[in-house]
């Protein structure tokens, strides 16, 4: 299996970029790097871009499902975040990168780190189609940001479950941010879901990285989830993603 990660090269760099190696898709209409992981410094000036890090997921992304107190009504609502496991860490300069490749020590998919945007755009449109269909999630207006934003409500009273709180806070019930006894217990009250992914992918989520990470796959409930309609293989690509496949 090929595992290629797509670039957003501009019209006017495209022999640039074919000169580093990149190759042209004609279905997905963008050029990509199959080259090893630690190479993609070389392609930093379009992974980069205004920004001075990147994170690229490879091999699994996550929903991770528990319950939560909702403020208002103060009844227990399904919330829902994402994560990634194993990513390739860009950061820098683009004439002066540096590339780390963060893989889990002893198989893939040890640990898991929430992650969550709060902008529908960054999510790829299968995995935001499947959460719209089986989540309580949508975007709308949060009277504490003054602006709208991508967020888990209420199933019960319609009201919004702050984004800072659910994956910011240590004391969420979807953070792994805890010790001993009450990080087993928090764990295994979350369920998994376990997303395999063909192509490397550039997500612009915000992401946290915990001590603890490994928690979420040793006492979580896993469950995996095949998004891919592709006969014989369970991962899916890019183009069944962001939804380029020709019907």
């Amino acid at each position: 299996m090929t595992i290629r990660l797509f670039l957003d090269v501009p019209y006017s760099e495209k022999d640039e970029a074919k000169q580093l190696g990149a190759k042209w898709d004609k279905v997905v209409r963008k050029w990509y790097t199959d080259t090893e992981r630690e190479n993609y410094i070389n392609f930093s000036k379009w992974l980069l871009k205004d920004s001075d890090d990147v994170i690229i997921a490879t091999d699994y992304l996550y929903i991770i499902e528990g319950k939560n107190e909702c403020w208002k009504c103060h009844r227990l609502t399904t919330v829902v975040g994402l994560g990634i496991g194993e990513y390739v860490h860009l950061y820098g300069e683009p004439d002066d990168a540096e590339v780390e490749i963060v893989e889990d020590s002893i198989f893939p998919g040890e640990e898991v780190h929430l992650s969550w945007s709060d902008k529908e755009d960054n999510i790829p449109p299968k995995i935001l189609s499947y959460l719209k269909n089986n989540y309580f999630v949508k975007t709308m207006y949060s009277k504490t940001l003054r602006s709208t934003c991508f967020a888990n409500y209420c199933q019960h009273c319609g009201a919004l479950q702050g984004n800072y709180f659910l994956f910011n806070e240590p004391d969420s019930v979807l953070s792994s941010f805890a010790f001993g006894t009450e990080l087993k217990q928090r764990m295994s009250k979350l369920t998994i879901r376990l997303i395999p992914i063909e192509d490397d992918l550039i997500l612009n989520w915000d992401v946290g990285i915990c001590d603890n990470d490994f928690a979420y796959l040793k006492y979580g409930t896993i469950e995996h989830l095949t998004l891919s309609t592709t006969a014989d293989t369970e991962f899916a690509s890019y183009e069944e993603l962001y939804g380029l496949l020709k019907q």
